[in-house]
């Protein structure tokens, strides 16, 4: 692999990505589609966003600003004319320090002549842990089919307007004929035709209510986040396997209206009884027998559009979707899913929007072609420059079907949920607070959660930067809720309550040096019995002009899975790490990457983890007899 890795990927710029996706995750607790985010930023590295003549249409697809930064620059410019330097957006509100440092390599406040300069990148990573899972060697039927590693292609051709991508995915196990591929082209347009996707691409409608394949901006969120707006059709060329749509998309504008009309055609894996799909499989593996039995056992159909139509401050939106399955899928019954089944379902919504730079007032309300509804509402607003209030109130019938929606929700369906949210942050020039408190109800039973049931989650933080080199952060986080006993068999419910606290200190060093202390405690609480969880530990990284290296040692113990602790790590490009850490035992990573000539980078990881006093780790196929798991990763570049 070592061999492969030095015959044959990107500039230092592309460091810049690594540091963009570190920022926005460590403003997100919640999960993220960060693979698509850095082939978003790195668009941006390409042609970069033009500050003096700022695009509402690019901001949209830029991570790192919002609509408030757009009309802050747009207000600026007009009373004093150019901006010349990032000094001047110091000055301005919703630019922070920290913020500028991270968006410089992908602005630019020169007027750009446009090219049609074709670009192009190769990417190859290899992955495999040294200690092979029992899938690997048993030898009945269940035995894994294809080799040890992981093996991802991506390629790419672009210029400032016109996109292509295909991504090749073979999982460990799977063979070469049962291995992933994606295709996916998009171009943009100066004429009333503004854009046309073919292949694979991502859709977002309104808020989620009826369809996203978007990672939404979580309930734990900074409030800048809810000013984003979300771009409703762009290129997905991540290597997920199930949430992405594939067919064509296009958006046509005139004057204040905008059309999106779009149609998707995609594969449904999963068991099949008389001609019913009972369960659907979107982990995308297809590594025995059985499994490939699952494969490609239906198809799913889209067909819908969005009326978009502008005026003033305000945008509302008209959505209709109709899905057909080629299967109806109907689980077989439990106490939980009674309205799970799917066949035909024709959604329909409104979204709205009113911005003024000071307050943003958005929503959605969504019907399903039985009359059951959902609606989630936003109320953000800021008190001064400093201070930001967001209220949040939202209601999904527990009969309400959809699919691929996703909202902001406690849930992990768009449905069986009443709730009410408050948040309120405040962002100086070295402190940044944020305080939520979600209280929510199901009214009907729900996974482990035999009958109706009522929650609550409170959560704060703190950062705080004590000098220019030294920045202090401080978590806390408990959520109330309701669980079945056991989960083989029905039983009264118990409240649990179950907390989170970490602290963490970042120091830059001289020289590019960066070290990182984090200490975490959990404690989950349920009939008079309390479990904990802790970890530590120490990260430090260094970068140079052509190289960069992080390492990092965590010593970790829970009582038990219900007090695991999370925790984020760094990896090679577009591979996002966050394992859950439980048991006791120590991890350690390694890793490295380095720019060889103009054309060419290479990356390397290396982790391992010991547990104490255990003998096999996982359980089933992915079993690992004894107590260490050490996995490698490789990755090549080339651009051209």
């Amino acid at each position: 692999m070592i061999t492969f890795l030095l015959s044959s990927t990107l500039s230092k710029a592309q460091d810049a990505v690594d540091k963009a996706v570190e920022y926005l995750q460590s403003l997100s607790l919640e999960e993220n589609d960060w693979e698509n985010t850095a082939l978003v930023l790195e668009e941006f590295l390409e042609n970069p966003l033009e500050i003096n003549n700022l695009n509402f249409n690019r901001i949209q697809n830029f991570p790192l600003l919002n609509s408030r930064h757009f009309f802050v620059i747009k207000k600026y410019r007009k009373l004093n004319g150019t901006v010349f330097t990032a000094n001047e957006l110091k000055a301005l509100p919703f630019f922070t320090p920290e913020l500028i440092k991270t968006i410089l390599p992908f602005i630019t406040f020169k007027f750009r002549q446009t090219t049609s300069k074709i670009q192009g990148t190769i990417i190859h990573k290899t992955y495999f842990n040294i200690e092979p899972s029992k899938g690997f060697f048993r030898l009945d039927s269940m035995n894994f089919l294809g080799g040890r590693t992981q093996e991802t292609t991506r390629f790419k051709l672009s210029n400032y307007k016109h996109n292509f991508a295909f991504v090749w995915d073979k999982d460990k196990g799977e063979r070469i004929n049962n291995s992933f591929l994606k295709i996916g082209y998009q171009g943009s347009f100066n004429h009333n035709i503004k854009q046309v996707n073919v292949g694979a691409y991502s859709l977002c409608i309104g808020e989620g209510l009826i369809h996203s394949n978007d990672f939404i901006v979580g309930k734990n969120n900074p409030l800048n986040s809810f000013y984003k707006i979300q771009r409703s059709l762009k290129q997905n060329s991540s290597s997920t396997e199930y949430n992405y749509e594939n067919g064509v998309a296009v958006i046509y504008e005139r004057k204040k209206m905008k059309i999106l009309g779009f149609y998707s055609m995609n594969a449904l894996n999963g068991n099949v009884e008389n001609d019913t799909i009972r369960s659907l499989k979107q982990d995308g593996l297809f590594r025995t027998n059985s499994e490939i039995n699952h494969k490609k056992k239906g198809h799913y159909y889209l067909i819908g559009n969005s009326i978009n139509y502008e005026f003033r401050k305000t945008a509302i939106v008209f959505n209709t979707l109709k899905t057909s399955f080629s299967k109806p899928y109907h689980p077989l019954p439990n106490y939980y899913n009674t309205n799970y089944s799917m066949y035909k379902l024709w959604n329909n919504s409104m979204n709205y929007r009113f911005f003024d730079g000071d307050k943003t007032v958005k929503g959605e309300i969504a019907m399903d072609h039985n009359g059951n509804m959902a609606t989630t509402h936003f109320f953000v607003f800021k008190l001064s420059d400093a201070y930001n209030l967001m209220a949040n109130a939202r209601y999904f019938s527990p009969k309400y079907k959809s699919f691929r929606a996703n909202a902001l929700s406690e849930g992990s369906r768009i449905q069986n949920e009443k709730a009410v949210l408050f948040a309120g942050d405040y962002q100086g020039e070295k402190t940044h607070i944020y305080v939520s408190t979600d209280f929510f109800s199901f009214p009907v039973p729900k996974y482990l959660v035999q009958l109706p049931s009522y929650g609550k989650e409170f959560m704060g933080y703190l950062n705080y930067q004590i000098t220019d080199s030294l920045i202090f952060k401080l978590f806390f986080r408990q959520k109330l809720k309701d669980k079945n006993q056991k989960s083989e068999f029905m039983n009264e419910p118990r409240r649990y309550t179950l907390s989170h606290v970490y602290g963490k200190i970042l120091i830059k060093a001289n020289k590019g040096t960066t070290i990182r202390c984090r200490m975490d405690f959990s404690k989950h609480q349920t009939n008079g019995l309390n479990t904990f969880g802790r970890t530590s530990y120490l990260d430090i990284s260094h970068k140079k002009e052509l190289s960069s290296f992080s390492a990092r040692m965590v010593f970790f113990k829970t009582d038990n899975w219900d007090t695991r602790i999370y925790l984020y790590e760094k990896d090679v490009l577009y591979h996002f790490s966050v394992p859950a850490l439980y048991d006791e035992g120590t991890r350690f990573y390694i890793n490295y990457n380095r720019t060889m000539g103009k054309y060419i980078k290479i990356w390397l990881k290396y982790g391992r983890t010991i547990f104490e006093n255990k003998f096999s780790i996982s359980s089933g196929n992915n079993e690992i007899r004894g107590n260490l798991k050490t996995e490698i990763r490789g990755q090549i570049r080339i651009n051209f």
